[in-house]
């Protein structure tokens, strides 16, 4: 369910893409958190979101936060990475949503410029056919269960792969050819008959 949208603003926002979509993710969620007060928990971003900036201002709105992790330059949470590594893992689960195991570790840690203490979870998963890979996330929900944690990233996950690829690939939404909310609003409906009805009538 899509309940708001928010525009990138050319000469408000920064000329880095990156700093760009922090920028009106943090103006986003203030108006989403705004007008459907109570409805928000919790707001789930990747790694992008993973610094004190994005952190500090989710607190502001009383909300928590799940973000992943990967290669990042803050030091507190290298120095988290290592602890977990070196820990036995807190659980172990077999046949795990179709996976064969997963090892889950974690370390609570303080990251730079962030007075609240932070979560960090490693999800380490072996898959059916040997293949292995990881999940690391840092959170504010320190009491949320690992398999809670472990959904949650893994539908955030789907979301990036299913509805903004086939956004981008099957509505030709690469590109924004149309600027304003009224225009998306309009846009995007339109392009969805259509799509359906190439379906049905192919």
């Amino acid at each position: 369910m899509v309940i708001d949208f928010e525009m990138y603003k050319p000469g408000q926002d920064a000329v880095s893409k990156d700093e760009g979509e922090l920028n009106v993710a943090k103006r986003q969620i203030s108006s989403v958190v705004k007008s459907h007060k109570n409805l928000i928990d919790v707001v789930v971003y990747d790694a992008l979101a993973c610094n004190s900036i994005w952190i500090n201002h989710r607190k502001d709105l009383g909300i928590d936060a799940i973000v992943r992790a990967k290669n990042n330059n803050n030091n507190s949470l290298r120095l988290a990475k290592k602890t977990a590594n070196k820990a036995e893992a807190v659980e172990v689960w077999k046949d795990e949503q179709g996976f064969e195991k997963v090892h889950v570790y974690q370390s609570t840690f303080t990251m730079d410029n962030v007075e609240q203490p932070l979560r960090f979870v490693k999800f380490a998963i072996k898959h059916k056919n040997k293949l292995r890979s990881q999940i690391m996330i840092v959170t504010t929900c320190m009491d949320m269960t690992q398999k809670t944690l472990f959904k949650i990233i893994r539908a955030r996950w789907d979301i990036e792969n299913s509805i903004f690829n086939n956004l981008k690939r099957d509505c030709g939404f690469e590109h924004c050819f149309v600027h304003g909310g009224n225009a998306i609003e309009a846009v995007l409906p339109l392009i969805f008959i259509i799509r359906y009805h190439e379906v049905i009538f192919s």
